[in-house]
């Protein structure tokens, strides 16, 4: 069973303040898995894991709406934006700190890659928030481009890739069959391609 790329894109894409993020279509349950059952401590904790992660991407779809009405109500609701993402971030961190040490062998450098990798989320959208809050109002040109820089700073979460720690997980068997029966993991995994019948 293979880790779905995309399904992390969600943190790397982070909240484009400026743009709407249309949700994909939830993905099918997983089949139930073949190998050897860790421990139900194990799955437990793996289901935390997975459920901060999965809950940071759905929170990002439920950012407050940017308001276009004038350049002073946009700026204020890609700050509110913004800030929102920032909370939901550090709020993972901060869960995912929260696990204590994993019941399963390697479990634990999975969860410092998943905080690793959330607090470049943080720190690139608090480096967005600081230049929102800068930005003049009265001044359209000088607006436009302050907005404009907004955006460029946003776009360097695309550059933050996560998939290496999911892909972590996929190669430890213990914390893989964990996560595969642990109801929260279900949305990291692809679902293998069904053969056409011949």
């Amino acid at each position: 069973m293979k880790i779905r790329s995309t399904s992390i894109a969600v943190l790397a894409a982070v909240p484009l303040a400026l743009a709407g993020c249309a949700a994909g279509p939830a993905p099918a349950p997983a089949p139930p898995p073949k190998a050897a059952a860790p421990s139900p401590e194990g799955v437990a904790w793996v289901g935390r894991m997975c459920g901060l992660v999965g809950g940071f991407s759905a929170s990002q779809k439920q950012l407050p709406p940017v308001d276009k009405t004038n350049t002073a109500t946009l700026k204020k609701t890609v700050i509110e934006r913004i800030d929102s993402a920032v909370g939901s971030a550090d709020g993972t961190i901060q869960g995912l700190k929260g696990l204590g040490p994993s019941p399963i062998a390697g479990a634990d450098q999975v969860n410092e890659g998943f905080q690793q990798g959330f607090t470049q989320v943080r720190d690139l959208l608090q480096g967005a928030g600081d230049k929102a809050k800068q930005i003049d109002p009265t001044n359209e040109q000088r607006f436009q481009e302050g907005m404009t820089g907004v955006q460029q700073e946003l776009q360097k979460g695309q550059q933050l890739n996560l998939q290496d720690k999911l892909e972590r997980l996929d190669h430890n068997e213990e914390l893989k069959t964990a996560a595969e029966q642990a109801p929260d993991c279900k949305q990291f995994f692809a679902q293998p391609q069904q053969q056409p019948p011949g």
